[in-house]
């Protein structure tokens, strides 16, 4: 399909201002991709996220794998469903250049040029690593550049699929990525400050129809901290890389269930998971999301069978936000033009405090 380069160049642009020795240090640009195997039912995220300017501020990584508890792999713990890590490293001025994108750090590669993107993130100690090489094949977004958002503004872009190829290490075993692999990416950008009054419900969701047509669902809501404000949610529908819907508003509605008894989830990064070690939550179970207008409707029913929560602080004023990353599978029932589709799925979403 054809994709409009000039729009994908706006998504993808580095928004921190380099070249600003002065600039503001709650800047944010981080490069988020979710990778998704429909064979092995493995759900893998790598998120990295520049943080301040350069001489200033964090290159900041995340790399996450979660096994689906009903397909545990052979030669992985069997006690384990999740596999992570999270580290930072200290900004320098020779490791980030905007236009192709390119970012070098420790154990950290990441490169944007048009529809071609390349990333490596690589971890010894945890013996993980991963390598993909990645062309946009599904039409870009630029959801927004100046949301509000806490004491500052957001900004959100999408390119809900990537055809991939590369490979994937967890604890010696090697997983090749390939065709059979979805991946979707987004970039966020903006000011404001983690621990702020904020948090999202966020999701992607890729599921795939009897006829072998494919489903991508991307789902977003921004709110206060406890929830019980926000904007409009939205979801985007995609149908084999097209976009074919939108729901927003009253048309959709979002139902969570909770674990009914508080638990202590997998934590990263490791210093934080040791100051939070007593933190017992309520995690999202599943949720149900219903939607429909005057032509088409959607319900999606989504199981979470993971759960790993990502703790960010503040630099300068010693608050948190907790990022609730949650995996699992998805059942879809879909009204689109007097069709009726269904489709089953995996799922990556982040409920965040």
């Amino acid at each position: 399909m054809s994709i409009n380069e000039q729009l994908l160049a706006r998504v993808e642009a580095l928004r921190i201002p380099l070249e600003d020795d002065t600039s503001p240090i709650d800047w944010k640009d981080w490069y988020h991709f979710v990778l998704l195997d429909r064979n092995t039912g493995l759900r893998v995220l790598v998120n990295l996220n520049m943080s301040g300017r350069p001489g200033q501020g964090e290159i900041q990584t995340s790399f996450l794998v979660n096994q689906a508890p009903s397909q545990l792999l052979p030669n992985l713990p069997s006690h384990h469903k999740t596999f992570g890590v999270a580290f930072s490293q200290e900004w320098k001025s020779d490791m980030v250049s905007r236009d192709p994108l390119y970012l070098q750090g420790k154990d950290i590669h990441l490169e944007i040029n048009g529809k071609n993107s390349n990333v490596t993130v690589e971890n010894s100690r945890t013996q993980q690593s991963i390598r993909f090489q990645g062309t946009a094949t599904a039409s870009p977004i630029l959801v927004t550049e100046d949301e509000t958002f806490g004491s500052g503004f957001i900004g959100w872009g999408i390119v809900p699929g990537l055809e991939v190829v590369g490979e994937l290490s967890v604890f010696g075993q090697n997983f090749p990525i390939n065709q059979d692999w979805f991946c979707y990416h987004d970039h966020n950008f903006g000011r404001f400050r983690w621990g702020d009054d904020i948090g999202w419900e966020w999701l992607v969701a890729f599921a795939t129809c009897d006829d072998g047509r494919e489903l991508t669902f991307i789902l977003d809501r921004r709110t206060n901290k406890d929830h019980s404000e926000g904007n409009l949610p939205y979801i985007f529908i995609y149908l084999d890389r097209e976009l074919r819907k939108i729901f927003l508003g009253s048309t959709l509605n979002l139902n969570w269930d909770w674990s009914p008894s508080p638990i202590l989830p997998v934590r990263l990064p490791g210093i934080m998971a040791s100051l939070f070690a007593d933190r017992s939550i309520t995690a999202p179970q599943n949720l149900r999301v219903e939607a429909a207008d005057e032509q088409d409707s959607l319900s999606l029913v989504l199981n979470f069978d993971s759960l790993t929560e990502l703790i960010v602080p503040d630099n300068q004023q010693q608050q948190y936000t907790f990022i609730e990353e949650v995996t699992g599978t998805v059942e879809v029932n879909f009204s689109i033009g007097g069709e009726n589709i269904k489709a089953k799925g995996l799922v990556y979403g982040e409920y965040v405090v």
